[in-house]
């Protein structure tokens, strides 16, 4: 077993990732002027949970990755078309795709006035080399289940050493935020730190003023920042657990930001001059797959059938709507580097679908399908699939899980359920979530052909980056024909801000926003 973990997983998942999409859509109507919140020049974001710690590299949920993003700094964003550096001065990967050099920018300082220095980033590689202590960063320390090596060269620079090519890591390690040595006495127990995790000590353009869990985090601009002076004095999260009183509080002008989770909920701002609804790629694919564990599928014409009954458009209009989500063509999402928007999905065939049902039986057999309850869409997705496939004369019965027996069930290698749905992390490099998804990391029951493997193992080799792109494309094509998992829809991240907000659209990022001082109110 390689060496992530879930909760890496979920982290990385969440971590701000360059996304390339749709802008912002302004809404035209009524007459009223612009609010802002309480008059002040401050940018309050409802939340409807909060962080228990001000470490970012113990936190898994996307709240708190909120949170804390104005807080911490990463060290660089990589995307298909540029880097946009942050701490980080420069990244160097060698010609073998084996050594990588990081060199900061100089002049750094933590938000207590210390300086950060490669002392800052080795402490950091070196809490998530710990697997006892709850970090989410291990892909920054481990080639699959190798470790990298890694040493410091001079104050601002550390040479890290690969155990094979990894064309995949440079990405990686841009959204490893630092650690401050000094604050934890270099102790990597970061799990045990309670006081430590709870100063907040980071690198980012605001620095925490007062934590209350369950209640607010404030923070207020940091005065000795490297980059751009941030334009809004005060960033403040506040605790609203119910989303009608978000909706409220929107309206009302005592917060001026809220993710928007439904299409009823950004139907509603329409018409509103005051409010702004802003649509981004979230970078993931919600998907469904057939269990290899199960006898139902001992004949691939039965998988065959089932995609063939399926209408993708469909499905997302109904389930998702248009503002919360696409229809999905690939198992690289839309947010994805090297993603193929010209590679064509599964069309329905309803016509062949009740062939081969009856060919194959299925018309005798009662399918199970099981998903998450916990995450939003799956729900009335299984019920338009069960229609779809009623329509073809297939019975499916569906099954509503919490979590952490969802994912117990779908991946392992229990064969008392033919089909699932899911959701998996796709953005940035193919290499990070994707892969694992595929080559056996988090799961072991999709069906994957070894060209399509092989094909895994190239891409994360092949440092040339044309080389990569015709890898990844062939690799989707592949998948396409392999049938390994029916990609349903691309989600989008929702939200509504005051209409006096400016730059929230800049920087298109999941957890937003990537970089805090392209904000200011009118």
């Amino acid at each position: 077993m390689k060496k992530r973990s879930w909760s890496g997983l979920l982290c990385l998942a969440m971590a701000a990732v360059m996304l390339a999409g749709c802008g912002g859509r302004e809404k035209a109507g009524t007459s009223e002027p612009d609010k802002k919140t309480s008059g002040k020049n401050e940018l309050v974001m409802g939340v409807s949970s909060s962080v228990t710690n001000l470490n970012k590299h113990l936190e898994t949920m996307k709240e708190g990755w909120l949170m804390l993003g104005a807080v911490y700094d990463e060290l660089y964003m990589k995307t298909d078309s540029e880097t946009r550096y942050y701490l980080a001065d420069s990244v160097e990967l060698s010609d073998d795709g084996k050594t990588v050099t990081l060199k900061l920018k100089d002049d750094l300082k933590w938000h207590d006035g210390e300086p950060i220095t490669a002392d800052d980033v080795i402490f950091s590689l070196d809490v998530n080399a710990d697997p006892d202590n709850g970090a989410g960063y291990a892909n920054a320390v481990y080639i699959g289940d190798r470790p990298v090596s890694y040493k410091k060269a001079d104050d601002l620079t550390v040479e890290i050493t690969l155990p094979e090519p990894s064309a995949s890591y440079v990405t990686i390690l841009g959204t490893l935020p630092l650690l401050p040595a000094h604050v934890y006495g270099n102790d990597t127990d970061i799990k045990a730190n309670s006081e430590a995790n709870l100063k907040g000590i980071g690198s980012g353009p605001y620095k925490v003023k007062e934590f209350k869990n369950g209640e607010y985090l404030e923070l207020e601009r940091f005065d000795d920042y490297y980059g751009d002076r941030p334009a809004i004095d005060k960033v403040v999260y506040k605790v609203i657990p119910d989303t009608s009183a978000q909706e409220v509080a929107l309206q009302k002008g005592e917060i001026n930001f809220m993710e928007v989770s439904s299409q009823a909920a950004a139907d509603m701002y329409e018409g509103d001059k005051d409010i702004t609804v802003h649509t981004f790629p979230e970078g993931r694919v919600n998907y469904l797959a057939c269990n290899k564990f199960s006898d139902t599928f001992s004949d691939p014409k039965v998988k065959e059938a089932i995609y063939a009954a399926l209408d993708g458009e469909e499905i997302v209009k109904g389930a998702y709507g248009a503002d919360m989500g696409t229809a999905a063509n690939t198992i690289f999402s839309n947010a994805t580097q090297y993603h193929d928007k010209d590679i064509k999905g599964y069309e329905q065939d309803t016509g062949k679908a009740e062939k081969l049902v009856k060919e194959t039986g299925l018309d005798g057999k009662t399918l199970k399908l099981v998903y998450n309850q916990d995450r939003a869409f799956m729900k009335e997705t299984a019920l338009i699939v069960q229609q779809q496939l009623k329509d073809v004369g297939i019975r499916l019965e569906v099954e509503g899980m919490e979590s952490n027996g969802f994912f117990d069930r779908v991946f392992g290698d229990a064969s008392d359920y033919d089909l699932y749905f899911n959701g998996y992390g796709a953005f940035g490099d193919p290499d990070e979530v994707i892969s694992g998804m595929f080559d056996g990391t988090w799961g072991i029951n999709l069906e994957v052909s070894e060209d399509q493997l092989d094909l895994w193992k190239q891409g994360r080799s092949a440092a040339d980056d044309k080389e990569r792109a015709g890898i990844y494309k062939e690799l989707q094509e592949k998948a396409v024909e392999d049938m390994s998992i029916y990609p349903i829809a691309y989600p989008n991240y929702v939200f509504a801000t005051s209409s006096s907000l400016e730059g929230a659209d800049e920087l298109q990022t999941n957890p937003v926003f990537e970089d805090y001082t392209k904000l200011s109110f009118k």
